[in-house]
Order: C-alpha cells, then structure tokens, then sequence
C-alpha cells in the first residue's frame, strides 16, 4: 500500500475527529437545530469517507486495519 493511501486515510480519521469536536461543541452551547443538524450530518458523513478509505486499504493490504501507530511516514 502506497504511503498516499495511508496519509489520505489520516486525513479522514483527523476530519472524523474535528467534525465531532464541532458536533460536541454544537451539543454543549446549544446551537440551533440546524445547526446541530448540519453539524451531525458532517460527523456522518466524515465517518463513513473514514469507513470507506478502511475498506479499500483492507482491501489492497489483505488485513485489517489495527491503529494509526502501524504507519510509516
């Protein structure tokens, strides 16, 4: 597996955690609801291009996916 597809998928573990850093953030200062909606739709949506960027890789590496720490940069 190519080092790009290793930092892409880093890329998306780190938008999985800002976009729920900004879902708690809307949970806790009572954002408006669609705010907090839009706010929950992008914590979604982030996790699934996580999801699927675990899948190839699994894919293409022929084992599953243990932790970030496995990366070499």
């Amino acid at each position: 597996m190519s080092a790009v597809n290793e930092r892409i998928e880093y890329i998306y573990q780190s938008a999985v955690w800002l976009a729920e850093g900004v879902l708690i953030e809307a949970c806790e200062e009572g954002w408006p609801s669609d705010h907090l909606a839009q706010a929950a739709r992008e914590w979604h949506r982030t996790r699934e291009l996580l999801a699927m960027s675990k899948r190839w890789r699994e894919k293409v590496r022929g084992r599953p996916f243990t932790s970030f720490d496995e990366i070499e940069w």
